[in-house]
């Protein structure tokens, strides 16, 4: 059996990716008031119009890719939760892999961050290969890379795109419905459904 993992609001919540690129950001700018505006902004309005809010209200002689370009390639702060922590070394006792959407450059500095090459043995990012969830690509690379295997499982939390593919190709799929995540209100139609990391352990041991 195959463990598949998503990264972004699976593995670790996204959130922590958005406080770490914010506190970059207000470092090159040289003030935590930067910091404590962009947050605000964002849970209020989402992520669309941060920085162009930022140069607005503050009046900054600075260009809006700039600051992207900081956001989203500086090298990430963040952790991996206790309960993801504890799947992975459950896992472990099987080969694993990780598709995950995203510029490509900015996935693997999270993927390293997160020292996730200790647990994952196939790490996929769909921007280096030119395609992108829903596309059935990266899972069929996958399937090819452990032909040996019939049974695959796809744990991810995005019910909009990420389980079309693993459905369709006989996958199983757990969704985590994650509770700081930006989808925890869509339906999903993935096999199994949880509210924690650690129910994931249970149907893993209930499918195996």
């Amino acid at each position: 059996m195959i463990i598949v993992y998503d990264l972004d609001d699976t593995l670790y919540d996204e959130l922590e990716f958005v406080k770490s690129g914010f506190k970059e950001v207000s470092r090159y700018l040289g003030s935590d008031l930067y910091y404590d505006f962009m947050l605000e902004v964002f849970i209020k309005d989402g992520s669309g119009k941060v920085f162009n809010s930022l140069i607005e209200e503050f009046t900054l002689d600075t260009s809006l890719l700039k600051l992207i370009e900081i956001y989203k390639f500086h090298q990430p702060r963040i952790t991996l939760p206790k309960e993801s922590l504890e799947l992975l070394k459950f896992t472990k006792e099987y080969k694993t892999a990780l598709i995950s959407d995203g510029n490509y450059l900015m996935q693997k500095n999270k993927f390293r961050a997160l020292n996730l090459e200790s647990y994952i043995d196939y790490p996929l990012f769909t921007d280096f290969y030119h395609t992108n969830k829903p596309q059935e690509k990266a899972f069929k690379m996958v399937m090819e890379k452990f032909e040996e295997e019939i049974n695959f499982i796809y744990i991810s939390d995005n019910p909009k795109k990420d389980f079309i593919a693993p459905n369709r190709l006989g996958w199983k799929s757990i969704r985590f419905k994650n509770p700081v995540g930006i989808y925890k209100e869509y339906k999903s139609d993935a096999t199994f459904e949880v509210t924690s990391r650690s129910e994931i352990i249970d149907i893993i041991k209930e499918i195996s």
